[in-house]
Formats: C-alpha cells, structure tokens, sequence
C-alpha cells in the first residue's frame, strides 16, 4: 500500500521564526504536530507541564499562524478548545549567507540543543531507561568525515526517514521521545582540496 504523503508546511516569516525562540513553543509544536487535533489539558499531560503554563505560548502560536484553533468539545460539564499544528510536518526556511537569515535561525537551533541536553539528562536520572540494544531509548552520537554527493544524498535520505516516523498519529501503545538531528558542512574549502581522499570518518557516542 502506498504511503500517504505527508503534508509541509514551511516557517518563513519573521514573526513566525522569532516565536521559536522559545524552547516551549517548539516543545509544543513537536509533540502537538503528531497529536493531530489536542487540547490544552492534554498537552499538559504530554509535555508534564501544567496547563496554565501553555495558554500564553498557544496564543503566540496562534498569533502568528503556526497553531490553529479547530473547534471544541464537552469534556464532563464544560467545553475545552481544540488546536492542531498548520500542517503535520513543519520546517524552517534556510538562507544561508551573509545577507540570510543566519541570526534569526541560530537562537532556535540554540533552544532547540538545550531541549536535548535537558531531555538527555531527565533520561538519564530513569532507572528504567534502556541503554542497550535494539530498543535502546537514550543515545548521543557524533560523528564527522567525508561525504560523496551520492552518500549526502543518502545521509539527507535516512535523517528525513527518521523525521517522518515521528509525524504520525501517537499509536495506542507508544511512548514520546525527543529526536533532534543536526547535519553541517565543515572547512568547505579544504573538503575541495581532499576532494580525492577516502572517505574517512571519526565517531563519538555515548
């Protein structure tokens, strides 16, 4: 059966990239975006964040086009909103150069790593948490060396592979995990000058 392809939407404008500065905002985006259609209360529940705490980064969302409001429903005796992400899958706009939009990118790329960090450490103080073999939860890696255009284009293949796994409905017996992914050219014009070298790389991971 073929798969259903999923709908991008692409975040461009200034206002709608600076709302990302907010580490919260993005937590929000991540886990809302496979939810589908979700209220406040059970968006709290997924980030283990109190409701309360919310209510202004959705109204900012909102704002700027990135959160939609789609509705309520009748939760016990009162009716609770319901908001959805423009589009499952969400994306920045590069433009890289020096007329581009490096400083506005950096500060969300910046909160996005200290997500991580945070997210790596609440893993570790787990005791449960498997650290070993093929349901591994926690892991860091590193790793630099050269790429052919043929095996970027693989590289690119496989990040967008593992994104896409992550933009689906939450299955019934699912957990929430955090996946963040980073892919940099390094000393561009040495890379021309070893252009001929095998391909080599250098691992780190733990």
């Amino acid at each position: 059966m073929q798969q259903k392809a999923v709908q991008t939407y692409t975040i461009r404008t200034p206002k709608q990239i600076a709302a990302l500065k907010a580490p919260t905002r993005q937590e929000i985006l991540d886990v809302l975006a496979p939810m589908g259609e979700a209220s406040i209360a059970e968006l709290a529940v997924a980030l283990g964040r109190p409701a309360d705490a919310l209510y202004h980064h959705i109204r900012i969302l909102q704002k700027v086009g990135l959160v939609l409001a789609v509705g309520e429903r009748l939760s016990g005796t009162r009716h609770e909103a319901l908001f959805r992400t423009v589009a499952p899958d969400l994306r920045i706009a590069y433009e890289p150069g020096p007329k581009g939009n490096a400083k506005s990118i950096t500060p969300i790329v910046d909160a996005m790593l200290r997500l991580t960090s945070r997210n790596f450490v609440e893993g570790f103080q787990n005791t449960e948490t498997v650290v070993e073999g093929e349901h591994r939860e926690l892991w860091a890696t590193r790793t630099t060396g050269w790429l052919t255009e043929r095996q970027l284009a693989e590289v690119n293949r496989h990040i967008t592979a593992l994104l896409r796994t992550t933009v689906t409905s939450p299955p019934a017996n699912g957990r929430l995990f955090a996946l963040t992914a980073v892919l940099a050219p390094l000393n561009r014009s040495a890379a021309r000058k070893t252009s001929k070298a095998p391909v080599r790389r250098k691992r780190g991971s733990v």
